[in-house]
């Protein structure tokens, strides 16, 4: 009882905080769509110059999202091209500290894997893919501001097409003398070690019968030690071995050379692995359903020692030149695994979970095996990754 109920309470601790951040996870989802939608109307805005409708269209996004870097930049940069007063937004765009997260941008903007680190951290860069058009719209009209004769800037409206045409340098020389910062912010950074490398996964639970009124296996304990794949990517996948401790089982007949053995199984080993797809990812909490492929061999207990022999003109020495190996004789099968994981975040590559999945195990292809056996199982397992 007190194992059903560490069980039922891990399960809790596990599964349900996800559920209940669903709706924060549809707001998300809400924002990062309708930005997109917004994105392709923006591109039109600002290349055209034509700022008519820019105010319904960031509206629409600051609905969903809230008002953020992005949307206040905009906002600037067609003060600045209309040449109406921009010094109140340019003074609240500085006091929310956006010049950095503008910084940050421009900075990422220029890595290889841009494109990962967006698409890890996509609220950090308020839903707008790096290096997107609209990025480099916004850095050639502010370029062309601080260099057209048609335009009388004020030094707090150069400051910030500075800043707007990735002219960094310039910006903190004249923004307060302060000097730009050296690195990105650590979040991000350590967002991207921890899911860009692979790491192991050491399991431990049980598996049982669902078919079959008295099943040869019932309850027993496994164990899986798996390498596993960077957490970076939807697609992931896992390599290694599952053990199950036969413990908890009949005896049955297996055909050997002719002769029918009443033998028992002490173990059974699987070599294979699994294939899954993130449906939920929030940096704290994982959720993959997985697929699984294995070999699997299950122990009888029957061995043979068998020897070899070197001839010399009709003589041998089996003392001195001949050799011997132990042949084993197993139920092998294959197994097959339908399931879902769900993590939680702990500490850099450290992660927490449980998993539940249906196996569906083909004892039948061993010729030698003379006892049905139900193929039905599902299992529970609590897992620590690192």
């Amino acid at each position: 009882m007190n194992t059903l109920i560490s069980t039922i309470v891990f399960f809790s601790f596990i599964i349900l905080p996800p559920f209940a951040q669903a709706k924060e996870k549809a707001l998300i989802q809400d924002c990062d769509k309708i930005t997109q939608i917004s994105l392709k109307k923006l591109v039109t805005i600002v290349d055209k110059n034509d700022f008519s409708d820019l105010e319904t269209v960031l509206g629409t996004i600051q609905s969903s999202c809230g008002e953020s870097e992005f949307t206040q930049r905009l906002r600037i940069l067609r003060a600045l091209i209309e040449k109406t007063s921009a010094g109140a937004l340019i003074a609240d765009y500085l006091s929310k500290n956006y010049h950095e997260n503008l910084v940050m941008r421009w900075d990422y903007s220029v890595e290889p894997e841009y494109k990962s680190i967006y698409n890890n951290n996509k609220s950090d860069f308020n839903y707008v893919p790096l290096n997107h058009p609209v990025d480099s719209l916004i850095k050639i009209k502010s370029n062309a501001l601080l260099n057209s004769s048609a335009y009388n800037l004020t030094e707090q409206e150069r400051e910030i097409a500075f800043l707007f045409s990735d002219n960094i340098e310039a910006f903190y020389q004249s923004y307060q003398n302060e000097a730009p910062p050296t690195t990105p912010p650590i979040k991000i950074k350590e967002t991207r070690g921890a899911k860009d490398r692979g790491g192991m996964i050491i399991s431990a639970g049980v598996e049982f019968p669902i078919t079959g009124n008295d099943p040869l296996f019932k309850t027993n304990p496994t164990f899986s030690f798996m390498y596993s794949s960077k957490l970076s990517t939807p697609f992931l996948y896992e390599l290694g071995v599952k053990i199950r401790v036969n413990s908890n089982d009949r005896a049955f007949d297996y055909l050997l050379y002719d002769e029918i053995e009443t033998v028992n199984s002490s173990v059974s080993l699987s070599f294979g692995g699994n294939l899954g797809y993130k449906i939920f990812d929030n940096e704290k909490y994982i959720i993959a359903p997985k697929i699984g492929l294995y070999y699997e061999a299950t122990s009888t207990g029957l061995s043979e020692v068998t020897d070899s022999y070197y001839y010399d003109d009709y003589y041998y020495d089996d003392y001195e030149q001949g050799t011997s190996s132990v042949r084993y004789h197993n139920v092998n099968s294959m197994r097959t695994s339908l399931g879902v994981s769900v993590m939680r975040h702990l500490a850099k590559k450290k992660y927490i979970g449980i998993e539940g999945a249906y196996h569906y195990i083909s004892y039948d292809w061993e010729k030698n095996l003379l006892t049905s056996i139900q193929p039905n199982y599902g299992s529970l397992q609590m897992f620590f990754r690192f």
